[in-house]
């Protein structure tokens, strides 16, 4: 066999089972890729809930904090309005904001309440589910 035939059969071997290589691992890398993508989301919704539960214990009448587009002040003065209340956020979903919460009271006797914060995606294109936390704590003072 001539010289030059046999590099050319060696070459378009080698690129055979590069392709071959290529096309087995490819779908697994992006796999992967995508995996790392829904958890770095997955965390940052816990972070975000775990936020959110300690501003609500860490209430104080003078602060102006914010958690989305409602103040923590509405959020308390709603939550003394009545026994069991839910509230949706972001109120105006033009806004923007990567994800959705709900906060949900009941209370447990006089000085106790019963916090569930809910925290989605905005647009759940990969099919992430929310996180969930759940927390007692003792009933604020109002001054």
């Amino acid at each position: 066999m001539n010289k030059k035939g046999f590099i050319l059969v060696e070459a378009l071997i080698g690129i055979f089972f590069v392709s071959l290589i290529s096309i087995v691992f490819f779908p697994i890398f992006t796999l992967i890729n995508n995996q790392f993508y829904n958890m770095e989301i997955k965390n940052d919704m816990k972070y975000y809930g775990e936020t959110i539960i300690e501003r609500i214990k860490a209430f104080d009448d003078n602060s102006d904090e914010y958690i989305l587009d409602m103040s923590l002040d509405e959020i308390i003065n709603n939550f003394y309005r009545k026994d069991d209340v839910s509230i949706k956020l972001p109120l105006n979903m033009d806004g923007n904001f990567d994800y959705k919460v709900n906060i949900n009271k009941r209370n447990r006797g006089n000085n106790l309440w019963k916090i569930i914060v809910e925290v989605y995606p905005k647009t759940n294109k990969t099919e992430i589910e929310g996180v969930r936390f759940e927390a007692n704590m003792p009933k604020p003072e109002k001054k």
